[in-house]
């Protein structure tokens, strides 16, 4: 997982990828939206050149990330990094599958 510092100002990337099973579907897209919920900016997920609002759960399974879809999450609001870093750790966390 790498940090990236994008040009806009405040905008902050964090790459990780779906590492369970089962891959995104309805459960994990829930409760990603609701951490996303908690943001006072924009959340975006970025995958095989789709971006989508985090807060949609229609949205993140629109990604059709399966075990292994690289998957970048960006943030709006540099203050919004402990929302970006809740999101992270439920990836890694294989969405509480593994």
């Amino acid at each position: 997982m790498e940090r990236i510092r994008l040009k806009n100002k405040g905008i902050i990337a964090r790459r990780t990828s779906v590492i369970n099973e089962l891959g995104m579907h309805a459960r994990p897209a829930s409760k990603i939206a609701q951490i996303a919920e908690l943001a006072q900016s924009d959340v975006w997920l970025c995958a095989n050149s789709i971006k989508v609002d985090a807060t949609s759960i229609i949205d993140i399974l629109t990604l059709g990330a399966v075990k292994g879809t690289k998957i970048l999450i960006k943030i709006e609001n540099q203050e919004d990094r402990v929302v970006l870093d809740q999101i992270i750790d439920f990836f890694e966390a294989g969405f509480g599958e593994i």
